[in-house]
């Protein structure tokens, strides 16, 4: 697996907090509160992802092409996962892997 997940050096993550660095606001800091990953401010069904403890996937509109399977050596797509989309994730907390991974953060 060449692709793996790391914490972008403008982010931080407290574990339930990831957020920029600088210029951080509620609209930008996204929370891991119970098993959902949410903005602090401005959230909706459309932009929340649920964690299960196995399955990253957004709470509206899940399908195995947007979910993704993650444990704590790699994640990977649901479908359609090849050794291009599959990363190390060695451990990673849940938040630094949904910013990169699903939101798209970095």
């Amino acid at each position: 697996m060449p692709n793996a997940v790391a914490l972008s050096k403008d982010w931080v993550c407290s574990g339930s907090e990831l957020k920029p660095k600088t210029g951080a606001t509620a609209a930008t800091t996204w929370l891991l509160s119970g098993n959902e990953i949410k903005l602090k401010q401005g959230f909706s069904a459309s932009n929340t992802w649920v964690w299960d403890g196995k399955e990253l996937k957004p709470k509206q509109g899940a399908t195995s092409a947007n979910t993704w399977v993650v444990d704590s050596q790699k994640a990977r797509p649901k479908q359609g996962a090849t050794s291009g989309n599959t990363f190390n994730v060695d451990g990673a907390p849940i938040l630094v892997i949904a910013g990169q991974l699903a939101l798209r953060l970095w």
